[in-house]
């Protein structure tokens, strides 16, 4: 299948804030590119799929393509979160218009970018935090549990310390800090009124708060720069933990991940390589290895039958 000029592939790379996609042709070559909403399973399926087919249809107006074109589309998807057994049976119900759907997370195919489709390490810290080691096929997994439970270093993380921050601030048990005028004129409101506003906040909503912080950091706010330093330290440890399994490269990728690297000790900087191609790259090479056992194994199956 793999030869068929007709196919095209498409790589997704499903983050709690941003649902970006890439399409080529089957020999490779770059079509278009879209982007979408929010791509985390656990934002419920109607939230997610639409972000994908929202994507979608933007990189094939971009291509010049029908929506029709969607039938002859092999997808590899990387979504955060569904390394986790309820978001995968989630995912896996949904109906969609593909001609094929290889569903992962987004360690994998963040993992096969970085590393142009081979092993290494990878440290996601975006909205979210996670991070793996592929050596000799033994996938070596640090975090990935989700907002509120491990993401120590994430933008939601951050978000959520600066929330904290200047409740404290408010209620006077905590320093004083920027982040709580910085906050009332965000949210437009003061302790419960505050709070009011972020009662059903998601991750992608604290992970929105993120860059307040990094501001007030900026700004000497001593309160920021210990949010900012805590969740630095966090990645040099990940980092560190990686590094024990032998890698052949580690790669760090996020938004917030890339803001921090700036200021790594030459140390820690030595220990990273830039990665080679993108996640929604990644997600191509992850779809076409699955394509490729897939017809394999179809292969076998009908040769079997005409034996019988």
């Amino acid at each position: 299948m793999l030869a068929d000029k007709k196919l095209l592939f498409m790589g997704i790379d499903g983050g709690g804030t941003k649902c970006r996609v890439r399409i080529e042709s089957c020999s490779g070559q770059l079509l278009s590119t879209g982007l979408g909403g929010t791509a985390n399973p656990s934002q419920g399926l109607a939230t997610v799929t639409q972000s994908i087919i929202t994507a979608t249809q933007q990189a094939l107006v971009a291509a010049n393509l029908p929506a029709s074109a969607m039938q002859n589309i092999i997808v590899g998807a990387g979504l955060a979160g569904l390394h986790l057994s309820q978001y995968q049976q989630i995912m896996t119900s949904w109906q969609h218009p593909f001609k094929a759907l290889f569903l992962t997370d987004d360690l994998e195919t963040a993992l096969l970018g970085a590393h142009q489709g081979g092993e290494g390490a990878v440290v996601i810290v975006g909205t979210g935090f996670s991070a793996m080691s592929l050596v000799n096929g033994k996938r070596s997994a640090i975090g990935g549990y989700g907002f509120l439970l491990a993401d120590h270093c994430s933008g939601s993380w951050i978000g959520h310390q600066a929330v904290q921050a200047a409740l404290l601030d408010i209620d006077q048990l905590g320093e004083n800090t920027l982040l709580t005028a910085m906050l009332e004129d965000k949210f437009n409101g003061r302790g419960c009124d505050l709070a009011n506003a972020l009662v059903s906040a998601t991750p992608k909503d604290f992970g929105a708060i993120a860059p307040l912080v990094f501001l007030a950091a900026e700004m000497q706010d001593l309160v920021a720069k210990q949010i900012i330093n805590q969740s630095r330290q966090f990645i040099v440890r990940v980092i560190d933990k990686l590094v024990e399994t032998k890698p052949a490269r580690i790669s760090l990728v996020g938004g917030i991940g890339q803001k921090l690297q700036t200021s790594f000790s030459q140390e820690t900087l030595g220990k990273l390589s830039a990665p080679l191609q993108s996640a929604e790259q990644g997600a191509i090479h992850f779809a076409k290895a699955k394509l490729q056992v897939r017809d394999k194994a179809q292969s076998q199956k009908f040769s079997i039958q005409g034996a019988c």
